[in-house]
């Protein structure tokens, strides 16, 4: 192994795990089975000044001969696609995957992104593809009220650059939300949104090969392309959890169905020990057999083009750069913008679609005034590294760990099969719907879900009442990061409702099952800050630990929020179209009026197939 080899496998480290040479012949076993993840992705070769400086100077595709775009420009032909859709994340696979079960139709997909690693299967590994080449590595602005442990940076945010998007990169959790939730919106005005409207899409997609949940066929199917079940591997501080949960009084119950209230060993978008992203599930299998579909992977989408139409902006096409050049693509039937909750309203801002004053302010020319970027959600958790293990702990020797490896690469088993399990909902006492969860509960391997002898108590709230808002970055607004403001807890409701959760799950500490399992309440990682300054019993001091301790869970939402005409936050309408112009949607987590109790991937997989039903309704 070369020098520069064992500097690239530390900076896989990245401070997670030890970088000793253990750990870095561990990290090169598994890159020689499983591949990189490859370097950060480079649109503009030597060209970035003249590209940026040269709005007229565009290349239009060049003929398409396969399912690819050719990287040539020789051609001067203007390539048109029945659908053009812009970002091939969570959303984007599904709608480009279903659109070309209509073989007259011509779609494009393009994608920021590189094609799926091979690495991004293995579950264990999730925690370190957040900030490489297959993440946007955004951050969000430096508060004093959340965050705390991340002083210099803000949060962190998780938000998918590859093939898949977050479904790539994410914790895999199979989490619809409640049905209040789809309710609520249908309530506010979106027809056709409740959940007995949607439940047929979440079936429509869902392969479910878990014999103990699949039976209920009301609420799930075997059918579908997207693989859902559980990690093949359990070890023994799973059940220790699920026991002491169940001795608290809280129900197993299945969550994605009648109630979901209770506790699970959490449904996961896996199949026998793999990740299943979007990608996987929807686009890889068609990608060589349809020969309507081409994506651009590595394309960076800088502009959605509009003409004006009547009263309304027509959406002619997309803008994007590849391989050191400005490329324009037409779209004859509709732009379908799905780049996720915080791309989206970046993409729309840029294009001249967002609040007047703001693009005005940045000298960007204004084509519809729409509050876009507001109406931002997110769960916030706090997780506690406060549960230390003695009989239970999974860390292990070196020789093992090569055990473990080999197991997964032959049999699909072992600790890199599995990530986090268990997954509880509860109702705190200020819930605002009866019998309606707003508090989350997981449990995590501190630092690994592989080999620990310590866990993470996370306690997250689900249905939060703050807003923030995403902005384009005043320096360089098109290439620039944007602005996240998230404005955690600004809403004094959401802090009292995670403190009443971590009081509710520290009673673990006093059942039987901990005892007997010798879990030990270890206070000390906790109060290496000010916070222990403060009486312990005191809200005062609970106060100073959630700022300190709390995280987002990276489910972004409702930037380009649905709603009636009437509606002022309102963006979209419910079938998904951008107010005041045709031709053009929006169809991820953005258009979420609120945001759904749990991980927001299946309901965005819900979406992209429901809103894929109102496309080709529309142009059949």
């Amino acid at each position: 192994m070369t020098t520069a080899n064992i500097t690239d496998l530390c900076k896989i480290c990245d401070g997670r795990i030890e970088c000793a040479p253990t750990a870095i012949l561990l990290i090169s076993l598994v890159h020689t089975l499983y591949g990189h993840l490859g370097p950060e992705i480079d649109y503009f070769g030597n060209n970035k000044q003249e590209l940026i400086s040269t709005e007229d100077k565009l290349t239009v595709i060049p003929k398409l001969r396969h399912h690819y775009l050719e990287d040539n420009n020789d051609s001067t032909k203007l390539s048109e696609f029945d659908f053009i859709v812009v970002g091939g994340g969570t959303a984007g696979c599904v709608l480009a995957s279903r659109l070309s079960e209509n073989r007259k139709w011509k779609i494009l997909l393009i994608e920021a992104g590189a094609e799926e690693p091979k690495m991004t299967l293995i579950p264990a590994l999730t925690s370190e593809l957040h900030g490489s080449s297959v993440d946007w590595q955004y951050s969000m602005r430096p508060k004093k009220g959340f965050c705390q442990n991340r002083k210099e940076n803000g949060c962190e945010v998780i938000q998918g650059k590859v093939l898949g998007g977050t479904s790539t990169i994410n914790e895999m959790a199979y989490i619809r939300g409640s049905p209040a939730d789809y309710d609520e919106w249908a309530l506010n005005g979106n027809e056709g949104w409740s959940f007995n409207q949607i439940l047929p899409y979440f079936k429509y997609s869902e392969g479910n090969y878990d014999k103990d949940i699949s039976k209920n066929k009301f609420f799930h199917s075997t059918q579908g392309p997207l693989d859902v079940g559980r990690y093949p591997y359990v070890d023994d501080n799973v059940d220790v959890l699920l026991s002491a949960l169940n001795e608290l009084g809280y129900n197993y119950t299945d969550v994605n169905g009648r109630t979901q209230l209770g506790f699970m060993r959490i449904q996961t978008m896996s199949y026998f020990g793999e990740r299943v992203s979007t990608y996987t599930a929807f686009l890889e299998p068609i990608r060589k057999l349809r020969t309507n579909v081409y994506i651009a992977t590595e394309a960076l989408a800088t502009k959605i083009l509009f003409e004006e139409h009547g009263d309304s902006l027509k959406a002619l096409g997309v803008e994007f750069i590849k391989n050191g050049t400005k490329l324009k693509a037409k779209a004859t039937k509709e732009v379908i913008l799905s780049a996720g909750a915080i791309n989206s309203p970046k993409l729309l801002m840029q294009s001249g679609i967002g609040p007047r004053d703001y693009l005005e302010y940045l000298n960007i020319p204004v084509l519809y005034d729409l509050p876009v970027g507001a109406n931002f959600q997110d769960h916030l958790s706090v997780c506690l590294p406060i549960i230390k293990l003695t009989r239970t702990a999974t860390t292990t020797k070196f020789t093992e760990k090569l055990k473990d490896i080999t197991s997964y690469y032959t049999k699909g088993l072992g600790p890199l099969s599995a990530n986090y399990q268990v997954i509880a909902f509860l109702e705190s006492s200020i819930s605002e719907i009866l019998g309606t969860p707003d508090i989350e509960f997981r449990f995590k391997g501190h630092d690994s879900n592989m080999y620990y002898d310590k866990m993470d108590m996370c306690v997250s709230l689900i249905s939060p009442k703050s807003r923030g808002q995403i902005i384009l970055n005043a320096t360089d607004p098109i290439f620039g990061t944007p602005l996240i403001y998230p404005n955690f807890l600004k809403d004094p409701t959401d802090e009292k409702k995670i403190l009443e959760g971590i009081q509710k799950i520290v009673k673990l500490f006093d059942t039987e099952v901990f005892k007997t399992a010798e879990y030990v309440f270890d206070p000390k990682p906790i109060l290496n800050n000010e916070c222990r300054n403060h009486e312990r019993v005191s809200e005062e001091f609970w106060s100073c630990i959630i700022k300190h301790f709390s995280a987002p869970l990276h489910n972004y939402a409702g930037t380009c929020k649905m709603g009636p005409s009437n509606d002022q936050e309102s963006v979209v309408d419910n079938t998904l179209r951008v107010y005041g112009t045709t031709n053009f949607r929006v169809v991820d987590a953005s258009i979420m009026p609120k945001i759904t109790r749990g991980s927001t991937a299946a309901a965005v997989i819900m979406i992209a197939e429901k809103a894929s039903d109102l496309i080709k309704s529309n142009w059949y």
